[in-house]
């Protein structure tokens, strides 16, 4: 899966981007701007602005996780921006996962993907948001004993996991089964037995491969107290390390990126270089290239989102 890197610098003026622009059938929204607040590194398929997660310079971090049953909020006094650029505004305007969600009932996201998402903090606060229904619901605290998130409903992985042993239940907890629903069982089990001799990014390693059944692309571990993410790809298992304390983040500075494939190891926040539009339409392109949308969706949507994904940033200032 091709994808980039990013590293954004703090104080870009923004404006929201509502899925109608994207798709002329959906409702119109006002416009919504904002100044992004902090620098931020993320990773993305989309390109700059689209995350599919990432990490402030705060310590928040925020990821999205597959989940088909999502129903976006119909509610029309809600602003509602993409997705994709969801995560951005967020990396962009918040510290703590409290403030994420307080804002939940102002600024929510819309767009094709089904997702749900993870959101987590400095502090070690976290939290799971899913969407049914058009209302989100919020695993947090004390709804969140397990501090994982899959591709299925909170409170069903809760209730599969009370069926082991050691969580409530008599079954042992099996590392062979590859059943779909037993990834959160495994994360569960490693989370509550880690190992504090092995550093906390190895042991987050060690567990993405536990759940790995080989068809994983990327796996990335972020230290939200130091602000660095460790990852590899499918394409280079080479761990690439990434300090966001490297990099300048003043208003003036240039977007960074680096292509998450690159056969590379260790540190190599040195070998970042400017984001361009000519960056933004190649990636852009790669990923949109790769997408069946149907044979009228091939010939309308995907070349239409291909384009506004790109013309859209131009605005970023």
């Amino acid at each position: 899966v091709p994808g980039l890197v990013v590293v954004n610098p703090r104080g870009v003026a923004k404006r929201g981007l509502g899925w109608s622009m994207f798709n002329p059938l959906a409702p119109v929204k006002p416009a919504f701007r904002w100044v992004s607040k902090h620098g931020s590194l993320t990773y993305s398929n989309m390109g700059k602005e689209f995350p599919d997660g990432g990490i402030n310079e705060a310590g928040l971090y925020i990821g999205e996780m597959n989940y088909y049953f999502t129903e976006w909020p119909r509610d029309e006094g809600l602003v509602r921006i993409y997705h994709n650029q969801w995560i951005q505004y967020l990396l962009d305007n918040f510290e703590t996962v409290d403030q994420v969600l307080a804002d939940l009932p102002r600024v929510a996201p819309d767009g094709h993907n089904r997702w749900q998402f993870f959101i987590a903090d400095a502090t070690g606060a976290a939290a799971t948001i899913t969407f049914v229904k058009g209302r989100a619901v919020v695993n947090a605290g004390g709804s969140l004993p397990v501090k994982a998130l899959c591709n299925r409903r909170y409170a069903r992985e809760m209730d599969t996991l009370r069926l082991y042993r050691g969580f409530g239940g008599g079954r042992p907890v099996d590392f062979a089964d590859t059943m779909d629903d037993r990834r959160f069982v495994r994360a569960a089990a490693m989370l509550r037995d880690q190992d504090r001799a092995v550093p906390a990014a190895d042991y987050a390693f060690a567990i993405l491969r536990k759940l790995d059944w080989g068809n994983n692309k990327w796996s990335l571990a972020f230290d939200l107290k130091r602000r660095t993410v460790r990852f590899n790809t499918d394409r280079s298992r080479r761990v690439r390390t990434v300090d966001l304390a490297a990099f300048d983040l003043a208003p003036t500075a240039p977007a960074m990126v680096l292509d998450i494939n690159r056969d590379l190891e260790g540190d190599v926040a040195m070998l970042f270089t400017p984001h361009s539009e000519a960056v933004q339409r190649q990636y852009v392109a790669m990923m949109w290239d790769g997408i069946d949308t149907g044979f009228f969706g091939n010939l309308t949507f995907r070349p239409m989102m291909k384009s506004r994904m790109v013309s859209a940033i131009r605005q970023f200032k």
